[in-house]
């Protein structure tokens, strides 16, 4: 009985203890505007999120996913033009320090830490959050925000949906629920989209994948300078060259300590790809990991969908090869 105290105590004396060193690392962070790293479900924004964040990034996991209960739609939509007073109120409350219990930053997830409890004003907000794809351009256009847009191969993301038994026909129906996206980004995707509705299979899935890829890749079409595209397969491939690069697009602190976290994120750890929210893995060798695991089927599916709905990626016979015809 006295296990789960004795942890809760380690674990508050371990956030006391290096409260100070976080502290200075958060306070000497350059200053600029809010980060979004957004993409696709389990398109890597969890991985970009964490190998950003050692740049003294007041980093904020998820804000808008309906589970944290502070915001209800999964895959909201808000055009830029128009004001969201909603939006507004929760952007603001994130990015002057509330709403505590979405950080994630290390030793910050007890109630009882110092980052939970002590005033500190970020100087540079990341907000990681998938479930806001869809509101990215009204973030970059009403807050100034700066986005990383992750794309990752379908397959890969559809494959990822497979194994973990993601709803994604009722994700394609809340979509076909707004009016003002399918008057708007998802105009010409509706019939597809009912097909997939009443199903969750690589259909379903390869729907949502290249609906939400497609939007996202015209907001940046029409937002260039504040929407930045990342292929996750080139940051797995060159993972410390890639976001040193990142780094600089974003205005972000380069130095030795963030270097040694992003090689540990990358090389140092157990690859945790089929979890949730999984972030150490051997990054090399994931971006090619489908190729051995999606169903010939499956990928004749994902790959016409993706070829009638997608963006412009992901387009040439070699991206779509499965690893037994690659020998």
């Amino acid at each position: 009985m006295l296990a789960p105290v004795k942890l809760a105590a380690g674990q508050a004396w371990s956030a006391w203890r290096g409260y100070p060193a976080m502290r200075r690392t958060l306070l000497a962070a350059r200053p600029g505007p809010p980060i979004l790293v957004t993409g696709v479900y389990r398109s890597g924004t969890t991985w970009a999120g964490a190998m950003l964040a050692p740049a003294g990034l007041w980093h904020l996991h998820e804000p808008f996913n309906p589970n944290r209960g502070l915001w209800e739609d999964e895959l909201a939509y808000a055009e830029a033009g128009t004001a969201q007073p909603e939006i507004d109120r929760l952007v603001a409350e994130l990015v002057g320090g509330g709403h505590r219990a979405t950080l994630r930053l290390p030793r910050s997830g007890r109630w009882f830490t110092p980052l939970r409890l002590l005033p500190i004003k970020p100087r540079r907000v990341l907000i990681k959050d998938p479930s806001a794809a869809l509101l990215s351009e009204y973030l970059v256009r009403r807050h100034g925000m700066r986005a990383l847009i992750m794309f990752r191969h379908p397959a890969a993301v559809v494959g990822s949906f497979l194994r973990l038994g993601w709803p994604t026909g009722s994700l394609v129906r809340r979509l076909l629920a707004s009016a003002a996206l399918m008057d708007g980004p998802l105009a010409r995707m509706g019939g597809a989209m009912e097909e997939a509705a009443g199903r969750d299979d690589a259909f379903s899935g390869s729907v949502l994948c290249a609906c939400v890829a497609r939007a996202l890749w015209d907001f940046s079409e029409r937002n260039p300078e504040s929407m930045i595209r990342a292929s996750f397969e080139d940051l797995c491939r060159d993972p410390i060259d890639g976001f040193r690069t990142l780094f600089e697009r974003l205005d972000l602190a380069y130095g030795d300590q963030v270097r040694e976290e992003q090689v540990r994120l990358t090389a140092g750890g157990q690859d945790r790809e089929d979890g949730e929210h999984g972030v150490l893995r051997a990054s090399g060798e994931l971006a090619e990991r489908w190729r051995s695991r999606v169903s010939a089927a499956d990928l004749t599916v994902i790959r016409s969908t993706w070829e009638n709905l997608g963006p412009p990626l992901y387009r040439e016979p070699v991206d779509w090869q499965r690893e037994q015809e690659r020998a």
